[in-house]
């Protein structure tokens, strides 16, 4: 398989490997240090990871083992790409670059208020899993079922959402 390497990201050699494993594939890197990677390799490496974690349970303050909150969730998924992240939903939407609701691809984050509807605070995010224009699904720690997949569509969903922030580009 043939990869065309466009948009510049820069990694480490060990996260080349992990998205070299992810693929089925063998990447030839030179120079040894860094090698640049495109948007879409990344968001679709991390739906590859963050699926792999499909029916975690959920754990308040969770990063793995016992389970996972959101904002852990979306921490240990960005972080195997080498990407770092604050432990906090209201942390990570600093991160990246607001975007409409008609530019969401995959790979970005979506933010929800808490569940208290009056509340203007950040209390809930997921990672897009659809390409843009499909309809939005995300995958994200629900305190009700843990790691799953859900639509913005969905009443619940629509009535909390915030904003929609692209970290993938903006990461060096």
């Amino acid at each position: 398989m043939l990869l065309k390497l466009s948009v510049a990201q820069s990694f480490k050699p060990d996260t080349i490997l992990q998205l070299s494993s992810l693929f089925n594939d063998t990447l030839l890197i030179y120079p040894p240090t860094k090698v640049k990677i495109g948007r879409k390799v990344l968001a679709d490496s991390l739906l590859n990871i963050s699926k792999q974690y499909l029916g975690d349970r959920y754990a308040r303050g969770g990063t793995g083992k016992r389970g996972f909150d959101c904002s852990g969730f979306t921490l240990v998924v960005y972080k195997q790409l080498g990407i770092k992240l604050p432990h906090t939903s209201a942390g990570q939407s600093l991160y990246g670059i607001q975007i409409s609701r008609n530019q969401i691809d995959k790979g970005d984050l979506l933010f929800f208020r808490s569940r208290n509807r009056r509340s203007k605070r950040i209390g809930h995010v997921g990672i897009v899993i659809s390409n843009k224009g499909e309809d939005i699904q995300f995958i994200h720690s629900s305190t009700s079922a843990g790691v799953r997949i859900d639509q913005l569509s969905a009443v619940y969903y629509q009535k909390r959402f915030m904003k929609a922030t692209r970290v993938l580009p903006l990461y060096q």
